[in-house]
């Protein structure tokens, strides 16, 4: 048998991987984070949807309740066209499913539902002689009108304008595609509700089966009926609505969040390490903020009635 014999190379050796091995790894880390920053996005999305968007109709909520108390103690609260998009029009309250009274806007516009439940242009002011139709929430934005499809025949609908106090009593619900109720008799009053109607969790009603009408009878004394808005063109209450405005003022907020990211990660990244905490408290506000206007202008392209 043979001797082995070893042989010792002298000088460098060269280590490195093989030509092409770094890029599955690259890919890897890529698509992690691609990944991670989506479910980061659609986790705020949902946030601010289900949770935060209920803080943000509360705020103007109470503007506009101080608003409209203010309109109705001086007599100037509006009894008819012309009313402004977004302007308080109405105190509404049902007690049986736990709706304290909430302003009505004018619009209902997925802008104006943002706000409070809104009164239908073309439609007579509730309270007044003739059909008015408000419609509301059910998802997102402090979803007034969550409970309406568990709402009773015979249930108190109260509702303060500038002509009054008027007690309606509902006398049915109904779905898209139902048969309407007929128009009332001259000088009586009729206001029906408008929603979306979904089974199970919040989460699964985001995407609604149904438009839910619930029609109310004003037994008495309804008000001389003012001059009527003209229809606004909008589409279905159940289907996005994109407008070159909306649009324009969503490319303004995401330029917005985009500079303060990047101050973010600039300031984050040159600074020292003790200076990364004063980067952290002037720096986290601001994109939160403009996070948070992105997501309010962006939810006016979703259904008004989520």
């Amino acid at each position: 048998m043979s001797a082995t014999r070893t042989e010792v190379h002298h000088g460098v050796v060269d280590a490195s991987p093989p030509p092409g091995g770094g890029g599955e790894e690259h890919i890897r880390i890529a698509g992690g984070r691609a990944l991670l920053g989506l479910s980061l996005l659609l986790g705020w999305s949902l946030m601010y949807l289900l949770v935060l968007s209920d803080f943000e109709q509360n705020h103007a909520q109470s503007v506009l309740y101080g608003e409209l108390r203010t309109q109705l103690a001086e007599g100037t609260a509006p009894t008819g066209a012309p009313v402004a998009a977004g302007a308080p029009v109405a105190l509404l309250r049902i007690p049986s499913i736990g709706v304290d009274p909430v302003v009505v806007v004018e619009g209902t516009r997925s802008r104006q539902l943002q706000d409070g439940p809104g009164h239908r242009p073309g439609t007579v002011l509730p309270g007044q002689a003739g059909v008015s139709v408000v419609a509301g929430r059910a998802v997102s934005y402090g979803r007034p009108f969550a409970r309406l499809p568990e709402i009773r025949t015979g249930a108190l609908v109260e509702v303060t304008t500038a002509q009054g106090r008027f007690a309606y009593r509902v006398t049915g619900l109904r779905r898209a595609g139902d048969p309407a109720p007929a128009a009332p008799a001259a000088g009586a009053g009729r206001l029906t509700l408008v929603t979306a109607a979904g089974e199970g969790s919040r989460l699964s009603r985001l995407q609604p089966s149904a438009t839910l009408y619930v029609d109310t009878e004003l037994a008495s004394g309804a008000a001389a009926a003012g001059p009527r808005s003209a229809p606004d063109p909008e589409p279905e209450l159940l289907e996005p609505h994109v407008d070159r405005g909306t649009l324009a003022e969503l490319a303004l907020a995401l330029l917005l969040l985009t500079a303060a990211l990047a101050g973010f990660v600039v300031a984050w990244s040159r600074w020292s390490r003790w200076s990364r905490r004063a980067a952290w408290i002037a720096g986290a506000p601001v994109v939160v903020a403009a996070l948070w206007l992105t997501s309010s202008i962006g939810a006016r392209l979703l259904p008004a009635l989520l």
